[in-house]
């Protein structure tokens, strides 16, 4: 492995190592501390943590259905490490967001595969009671898309020189 290669895979493995251990503190201590539909509530009740079991989806959909979507998850990590390890220009930007999708998808996958645990913990909700309510979410989730946000603006970025170069 030459270094610029181990370079481009060192803020992936960096963000793994940190973000990944945080989601599964912050998640075990949610479930060690909160009984189901117990709450704490925060700036005015804006900012809430509670223990929720999403045994579905993104924002909650399709619940029940923990395994189809362990195995959607484990293919599309499994395709997105390929899609790192193939793409030729893996800037700074890129890599970041990458990285932060890959970790976001572990975290989940973990949950989705503890013994007992019925679905992937969520705990933070964010809104106003009565006028709109976020889905509860967590730091893997966060992490996921912080990282699709990136990657959009990567995307852009790469459109918008081809589109430079081609107008010559």
């Amino acid at each position: 492995m030459n270094r610029e290669m181990i370079k481009s895979y060192l803020m992936p493995v960096a963000l793994i190592a940190v973000i990944l251990p945080f989601d599964i503190v912050t998640k075990n201590l949610i479930v060690r501390n909160f009984g189901f539909g117990e709450r704490a509530d925060f700036v005015g009740g804006f900012l809430r943590i509670a223990l929720v079991y999403n045994e579905g989806g993104v924002f909650g959909i399709l619940q029940g259905h923990k395994n189809l979507f362990l195995a959607v998850s484990a293919v599309v990590l499994t395709l997105m490490v390929l899609y790192y390890i193939f793409e030729k220009n893996k800037t700074a930007l890129f890599s970041i967001s990458m990285g932060l999708i890959v970790t976001g998808a572990i975290g989940n996958i973990i949950d989705r595969v503890i013994p007992g645990r019925p679905g992937v913990v969520d705990f933070i909700s964010v809104g106003v009671d009565g006028v709109y309510r976020w889905p509860s979410f967590n730091i893997a989730d966060s992490s996921i898309v912080v990282g699709a946000c990136l990657l959009i603006i990567v995307f852009y970025r790469e459109e918008r020189k081809r589109k430079k170069q081609a107008a010559g």
